[in-house]
C-alpha cells in the first residue's frame, strides 16, 4: 500500500493529530496557570523577531509579489491545477466569495474604518506631516493600502498554487505539508512533513482563536455603542458561543452547501454596505480620496515595501506592517489549504487573478470608502473614548437608516468572520487527514475546538497576548515561504519540461 493509500485508509494522521492538539493543551495551561510568565516570554520572542527580523518580513512579502506576477505570464499562468480534464468546482462568483471571506474574515470590517482614521491621528514616519491635515488624510489611506494590498495576498497565492498544482497532479494529501512537495520531495511523508503541518494546525488555531475573541470585542462594543446593550460580564462568551455553533453547523454540512451559501451572502451584503455609504456618504471626496491613494500606492510601492524606518524612535515597523505581515502569515496555513480545495480545475493566471488582483482592489475600494468617511467624519475622538472596535459604528452615526446600517454591520462582521471559521475548520481536517473531504466529525471537531480554545483564551484576560503568540510562532513561515517560493518555480519548470504540450 502506498503512503497515500495509507493515509486515506485512516480518518487522520495520529502523530499529526496527537502531537498538535497536545501542544495546544499545553499552550492553554501554561496562559491559565502561569499568565505574567507567558506574557513576558511571548512579548520577548515578538519584539526579537520584529526588531532584529523586520527586513526579512519586508524583503519576503516584496519576492513573493515579484513571484506572482511572473506566475501569472506565459507559460505558468497557463498551467492548471489539475489534471487536463479537472472542471472548477463552483460558480467564478461563489469561489471568489469563499476565498475573499475565508481569508479576511471580519478584519476588513474592523480594521477598513480603524487603521485610516489611526493613522490621521498619527503619522506613519514614512510620511511624516502633522497629525489631522488634509496631506495626512491622503497617506494615511496609501498606508492603509499597504498593509492590505498586493504584498499580504501575494502570502496567500504563491502557497495556494503551490499546494493545488502539487496535490491535484501528484495525487498528494491535500496537507499544508504537500505546498513543499517541489522542495523536499518525498521528505513530505516524513518527519519534516509532519513538523510543517504540526506548526500549521498550531498557527491556524492560535490565529483563529484571537481573531474570535476580536470578532467577540467588536459585536459586543457594537452592541454597547449602538444600542446601549450590555451584556454583563459573560458577554464574550455569550457571543463566542453563538459564533461557535454557527460555524460548526456550517462546516460539518460541507462546502456546498454551508460555506458555499454563507460566503454568497457576506458577499452580496458587503456590496451592499459599501455602496450604501458610498452614495450616502461623502461620496465626491471619498472618490478622490481612493484614486488619489491607489496613485500613491503605485508610484510608493517599492520604497514602502523595503521602507525599514532607519534611525526612527520606537518600533512603528515592527507594530504595523512587520505585524500585519506576520499576522498574514500565521493565517497562511489554512487560508491557502482552504483556498486550493476550492480551487481544482482553474488555471494559475485566473487563480492569482482571483487571489492576488481582485481582493486588492475589492480591498482598496471598501479602505477607500469606509475608511474614507472616518476620516471625512473624523471618528478620531471616537476612537480615543471607546477604541478602535467602535469606528464602524461611529461612521454610522454619521449616515441615514443608522438602526438598519447597524444590523447589517453586525452581520456583516458574523457571516464574514463565519466564513473564514468555516474555512480554518476545514483545513484544519485537512491538516489531520490529508484528505480533500475530510470526514463530518472530523470537521465539526475542530470547528468546537476552535470556539473552546478561543474561550478559554478569552477567560485567561490576555487575547493580546495571544494573538502576539500567534505572531511570534509566524516567524518560521518567512522560511517556509521563501522554500515554497524556490520550489514552486523549480517544480513548474520540470513539470512543463515533462508535459511540454500542457
Amino acid at each position: 500500500m502506498s503512503q497515500t493509500d495509507h493515509q486515506n485508509a485512516r480518518p487522520f494522521d495520529p502523530i499529526i493529530f496527537w502531537v498538535s492538539a497536545s501542544v495546544t493543551v499545553l499552550f492553554i495551561l501554561w496562559s491559565i496557570l502561569f499568565p505574567e510568565n507567558m506574557n513576558t516570554t511571548i512579548n520577548a520572542v515578538f519584539g526579537w523577531t520584529t526588531q532584529k527580523w523586520g527586513w526579512l518580513y519586508l524583503l519576503t512579502a516584496f519576492l513573493l509579489v515579484a513571484g506572482c506576477l511572473v506566475l501569472m505570464g506565459g507559460t505558468y499562468g497557463r498551467l492548471k491545477l489539475g489534471l487536463p480534464g479537472d472542471k472548477p468546482e463552483f460558480s467564478n462568483f461563489s469561489w471568489f466569495a469563499m476565498l475573499f471571506g475565508s481569508a479576511i474574515a471580519a478584519g476588513i470590517v474592523f480594521w477598513g474604518p480603524a487603521e485610516p482614521a489611526y493613522h490621521f491621528m498619527s503619522p506613519p514616519p514614512y510620511f511624516g506631516g502633522e497629525a489631522l491635515t488634509p496631506e495626512t488624510g491622503a497617506n494615511a489611506m496609501t498606508y492603509s493600502f499597504f498593509h492590505w494590498g498586493l504584498s499580504a495576498w501575494a502570502i496567500y497565492a504563491i502557497l495556494t498554487i503551490a499546494l493545488a498544482h502539487a496535490c491535484y497532479t501528484k495525487n498528494l494529501p491535500l496537507n499544508f505539508s504537500s505546498a513543499f512537495y517541489y522542495a523536499i520531495g518525498e521528505r513530505i511523508y516524513g518527519i519534516w512533513g509532519k513538523v510543517i503541518d504540526i506548526f500549521a494546525v498550531f498557527a491556524t488555531l492560535g490565529g483563529l482563536a484571537t481573531t474570535t475573541g476580536l470578532v467577540a470585542l467588536q459585536l459586543s462594543s457594537g452592541l454597547k455603542y449602538q444600542y446601549g446593550l450590555e451584556l454583563g460580564t459573560n458577554a464574550i462568551y455569550i457571543i463566542i458561543a453563538v459564533l461557535t455553533v454557527i460555524f460548526t453547523i456550517a462546516v460539518y454540512t460541507g462546502v456546498e452547501k454551508g460555506i458555499k451559501i454563507v460566503g454568497d451572502v457576506n458577499m452580496w451584503v458587503f456590496i451592499g454596505v459599501w455602496f450604501f455609504i458610498l452614495v450616502f456618504g461623502p461620496t465626491i471626496f471619498l472618490i478622490n480620496l481612493t484614486t488619489n491613494a491607489l496613485g500613491q500606492y503605485l508610484v510608493h510601492f517599492l520604497p514602502m515595501s523595503l521602507y525599514t524606518a532607519p534611525g526612527i524612535e520606537g518600533n512603528w515597523i515592527g507594530g504595523w506592517t512587520v505585524f500585519y505581515w506576520a499576522w498574514w502569515m500565521s493565517w497562511a496555513p489554512f487560508v491557502s489549504v482552504f483556498i486550493a480545495r476550492i480551487s481544482k480545475g482553474r488555471s494559475i493566471r485566473e487563480t492569482i487573478a482571483a487571489v492576488l488582483i481582485l481582493p486588492t482592489l475589492g480591498n482598496f475600494l471598501w479602505y477607500g470608502v469606509v475608511g474614507g468617511s472616518g476620516i471625512s467624519f473624523d471618528v478620531t475622538p471616537i476612537l480615543k473614548e471607546h477604541g478602535v472596535e467602535s469606528a464602524i459604528f461611529a461612521i454610522a452615526q454619521h449616515l441615514p437608516l443608522t438602526g438598519i446600517l447597524a444590523i447589517f454591520l453586525i452581520f456583516l462582521i458574523t457571516t464574514f468572520f463565519v466564513t473564514s471559521a468555516n474555512s480554518a475548520a476545514l483545513s484544519l481536517a485537512c491538516f489531520v487527514s490529508g484528505k480533500e473531504n475530510p470526514g463530518r466529525n472530523l470537521r465539526a471537531f475542530w470547528g468546537i475546538a476552535l470556539g473552546a480554545v478561543a474561550a478559554v483564551l478569552a477567560g485567561t484576560g490576555k487575547l493580546k497576548a495571544i494573538q502576539t503568540a500567534s505572531i511570534a510562532t509566524a516567524f518560521p513561515m518567512i522560511f517556509l515561504l521563501l522554500i515554497c517560493l524556490w520550489g514552486t518555480f523549480r517544480g513548474l519548470n520540470k513539470h512543463i519540461k515533462e508535459t511540454p504540450d500542457e
